[in-house]
């Protein structure tokens, strides 16, 4: 007698979102015969929220050797997910948004034999590198110019900083130089006004005036540094260009506490927890160097912190 298909059936050890099969899958391709995913495959992919530390742990495993192996499939990734980001269509271009700053984060940490030739073979082509990530640049720069929320433009600023901080050394961040992202960060009149407003100590994120409201604006910051600072002994930088026309004496004045509360939270946070600041002459060295230490001050001690555990704490700032 056959067993009724209603009975149930044997409980799973673990469960796992659905998304993190479909990343399996994706990488499951171990011949060197080309493999096109069918329309359905990425349209469940990308309308599934993100899994990020599968997805990370994915490529975690992947050396450069098999990302180049699999170059079909990232170059899908990157494709579909760019196509994703340009309809503007929620959720469906958060998730691109999110995966894309994931998938270029773990791809651009390898150690490559030759960096800038097989980046552009991991995540387009030497083909069509000019054509698809000219339409990422302009995808990018669209999203954070005229994104719907302020949360899907920090998302496509996370992505931008994904790419220019991994691929600073090729040839990719270009692109960025030749879309320019500048109008997009400053945004409105009032950004050049009130870039700065007041501060935010608990997470070190300096505020600033998008249209009307206040937002958190560190990364936007950090990525037009990294953007000035791109070749700029090499050509003229037009977003160097951009700031040396910048004349707004109280802004600079801002910028600059601006910058300095955050690099002074940052050395505070830093001396918690492991304080290398050598010692000055006080009374209780003094009379230990004349051999009266009996007489000097008992002095608190900052307990000695375990290497692995301080390596934990130095990842978390």
């Amino acid at each position: 007698m056959e067993l009724s298909p209603l009975s149930q059936q044997a409980r799973p050890k673990s469960f796992q979102p659905k998304v993190t099969r479909l990343y399996e899958e994706l990488f499951r391709n171990e011949n060197e015969e080309e493999v096109v995913h069918s329309e359905g495959f990425w349209l469940e992919f990308f309308l599934l929220k993100p899994e990020k530390p599968s997805l990370q742990r994915r490529f975690d495993v992947l050396t450069p050797d098999h990302l180049l192996h699999f170059q079909n499939e990232t170059q899908q990734l990157f494709a579909r997910a760019v196509t994703q980001i340009k309809a503007a269509s929620a959720p469906a271009d958060e998730n691109a948004l999110d995966t894309l700053t994931v998938v270029l984060g773990a791809v651009l940490a390898k150690r490559y034999t030759n960096p800038s030739a097989d980046i552009i073979t991991v995540l387009a082509g030497l083909d069509e590198v000019d054509a698809v990530f000219s339409e990422f640049a302009n995808a990018v720069e669209s999203i954070i110019r005229t994104g719907r929320s302020f949360e899907v433009r920090q998302r496509a600023i996370q992505v931008a900083l994904s790419l220019t901080s991994g691929a600073y050394q090729t040839s990719l961040v270009s692109y960025f130089t030749h879309r320019d992202l500048f109008p997009a960060l400053m945004k409105v009149r009032s950004f050049l006004l009130k870039i700065f407003r007041h501060f935010l100590p608990q997470s070190m994120k300096i505020l600033f005036i998008q249209d009307t409201e206040v937002q958190p604006a560190f990364e936007p910051f950090l990525l037009l540094g990294l953007l000035v600072n791109y070749n700029k002994f090499e050509f003229r930088n037009p977003y160097r260009l951009r700031l040396e026309d910048f004349i707004n004496e109280a802004t600079i004045q801002k910028i600059i506490r601006g910058v300095g509360h955050v690099c002074s939270q940052i050395r505070n946070q830093y001396t918690t927890l492991q304080e290398d600041t050598k010692e000055g002459w006080t009374l209780s060295n003094a009379l230990h160097y004349i051999g009266l230490g009996i007489l000097a001050p008992i002095k608190s001690t900052t307990p000695a912190v375990n290497v692995e555990d301080a390596k934990e704490q130095f990842a978390g700032l």
